[in-house]
């Protein structure tokens, strides 16, 4: 599946290959980005086989949507290509990948270096938030659910790690793994049951759970080699 064609016309494309074959030269990224035209950036996760299980709306235009936890920024890009006024944060600089990906390949998307746990009503109000497969590297999950209400006008879309049983049981159990990465610097803290993100979720003031979908997320082959199960969930202003 391609996020996003560049435009000939606006696109250097000479330009584009170079940056797609650096980072692939330097071992790839997080998410697999497939720009067509033979511009695809490898990387650990091809999210367009699990874009279902997030029920993004085939189609944003008119709509602001602020994307946590960026990472490489598929799901900023893939907002964008649906006609989304995109801002997407993380903790790198204005050097990180998404920012120069954007300046590249002329998208509108707008990068800001920005902790999830700073986000408060100033930063603006979204339409749509997504935050994706982040909970569980944050030491404060309920903080941050809170803070991603701060900015959600209408809806959040939310997956995480999650427990082995997180579709069968009625527990709200929050899995404590405390795990350092080995081949990066950063922790693993949570897995949650779906009964267990639907409390969190209502206890920061989200008045309403939709969407609840189960799924494994798996690396792409040749990569480092890991398969999580995972829950994701919509909730509503």
């Amino acid at each position: 599946m391609t996020i996003s064609s560049p435009n000939p016309d606006t696109v250097d494309l000479d330009e584009a290959r170079q940056l797609v074959e650096r980072v692939n030269g330097q071992g790839g990224t997080y998410h697999r980005l497939d720009f067509g035209d033979g511009l695809v950036i490898e990387g650990d996760y091809d999210m367009s086989k699990y874009l279902a299980y997030y029920h993004l709306p085939e189609r944003l235009d008119g709509k602001t949507v602020l994307d946590v936890g960026t990472a490489s920024g598929f799901f900023a890009i893939e907002a964008e290509r649906r006609g989304a006024k995109v801002t997407a944060i993380d903790i790198w600089d204005e050097t990180a990948l998404p920012a120069e990906l954007a300046r590249t390949f002329k998208l509108g998307l707008n990068y800001v270096q920005k902790d999830l746990y700073d986000l408060d009503a100033s930063f603006g109000q979204f339409d749509l938030v997504i935050c994706g497969s982040l909970l569980l590297h944050l030491p404060d999950p309920v903080g941050a659910l809170r803070a991603l209400r701060s900015v959600t006008k209408e809806r959040l879309i939310v997956s995480s790690a999650a427990t082995a049983d997180s579709a069968t049981t009625d527990q709200p159990v929050c899995h404590f793994t405390g795990a350092r990465a080995s081949e990066s610097d950063y922790w693993s803290y949570w897995a949650f049951s779906a009964c267990a993100l639907e409390r969190m979720l209502l206890a920061a003031d989200f008045s309403r759970i939709a969407d609840v979908e189960h799924f494994d997320l798996k690396s792409e082959p040749g990569r480092m080699e890991f398969s999580t199960p995972h829950v994701s969930m919509s909730a509503y202003v």
